[in-house]
């Protein structure tokens, strides 16, 4: 945890350049964090997506969102119901970011 009511990835450490580009998001009020990685993943894979992200700028959006995921799963295996957290989010990301089709 970085502050109160913020997770922080424990394994690897985020490498300091690659934590730059990443903001980590709040904690949502349930006290669970993969919402908010879920979300920004979303956000980083609709910006990888537009027109304008097709070029080197979309690939740094693409591993953003692929850090997102990967810290949100693991956020949401501290949850109380780890399976239905990870199933919703593979659902959410099948799926694709919202307005992107």
């Amino acid at each position: 945890m970085t502050a109160p009511g913020r997770f922080r990835p424990t394994r690897p450490d985020v490498p300091a350049a690659f934590a730059a580009w990443l903001e980590m998001p709040a904690t949502a009020a349930s006290g669970d964090a993969w919402p908010g990685f879920q979300e920004a993943a979303e956000r980083a894979l609709a910006h990888a997506l537009h027109p304008e992200g097709r070029e080197r700028r979309g690939a740094f959006d693409l591993l953003a969102a692929d850090g997102y995921l990967t810290y949100g799963a693991e956020a949401a295996l501290t949850t109380d119901d780890p399976s239905r957290h990870l199933h919703e989010m593979i659902g959410r990301t099948a799926r694709g970011p919202r307005g992107s089709r």
